[in-house]
């Protein structure tokens, strides 16, 4: 078993680092395995029992994680999960993820390449509701000491997952 190294806010510089639960609400979180390598606070689908990024809001199965430990000094570089890490999923509840776009509170969220949140447009499946306003490399971004990412908290609605229409015009 190797020796896990605690690192304290290294991966986290406030409340709202990627992949943060973002309130004291309820939530479920599964424990699986990244069939690739896997940012924090991204979308992820599951296929035969392995996780990756997600490619849109379709077939979300939930938003990796962060750790809150480095497995050794080369690896405080990087804020993601190693192929083959057993990494938690929250499945349901209120996580800080990356965002591709600014951002308002009451947004409906969804998802774009590489598992990364936006706003939902017409036509795209709807699978949370930001709660929070989020500004894409600016303020809202972690500093973290391994670079930045700009974030935003989104409640997750994953079993209730829809797409959004324009109503015709009269």
């Amino acid at each position: 078993m190797p020796n896990f190294i605690p690192q304290g806010t290294g991966y986290v510089s406030g409340p709202l680092g990627a992949g943060t639960i973002a309130t004291n609400q309820p939530y479920v979180v599964n424990t699986d395995h990244a069939g690739d390598v896997t940012p924090f606070g991204v979308a992820v689908t599951k296929s035969g029992n392995v996780i990756a990024p997600a490619a849109d809001g379709k077939n979300v199965y939930g938003v990796t994680l962060n750790r809150y430990y480095i497995q050794s000094w080369d690896s405080r570089d990087t804020e993601q999960w190693d192929a083959k890490d057993e990494i938690p999923v929250m499945r349901s509840g209120a996580v800080a993820v990356q965002i591709s776009a600014d951002v308002k509170a009451g947004d409906p969220a969804t998802v774009g390449a590489g598992g990364v949140f936006k706003t939902a447009a017409d036509g795209d499946t709807v699978v949370g509701q930001f709660l929070d306003d989020g500004k894409f490399n600016a303020s809202s971004v972690s500093s973290t000491d391994f670079g930045q990412v700009s974030t935003a908290p989104v409640q997750l609605n994953l079993g209730g997952a829809y797409a959004i229409t324009t109503p015709a015009s009269k």
